[in-house]
């Protein structure tokens, strides 16, 4: 079975980028899971609007991504 080639630091770095966004994602939803636990709605809604923010930026990463991996052709 033939080894997929290591991607190029470029591409390592967008995928990188990406899933720090995913991880920051994870990380603010249990937030607002325990918030909303606590009854706490304020701190809910205020981290669910960093969610929404953070998505953007893991999308904004993925076409980043794509987009290389499409020109660079790895």
């Amino acid at each position: 079975m033939p080894k997929k080639p290591v991607p190029c630091i470029r591409q390592q770095e967008l995928i990188q980028n990406v899933q720090q966004h995913l991880m920051r994602i994870s990380e603010l939803t249990r937030a607002i899971a325990e918030a909303l636990a606590k009854g706490n709605d304020n701190l809910a809604a205020e981290l669910d609007k960093q969610v929404d923010l953070e998505f953007g930026f893991k999308e904004r990463g993925m076409g980043a991504l794509h987009q290389h991996r499409k020109e660079h052709g790895c």
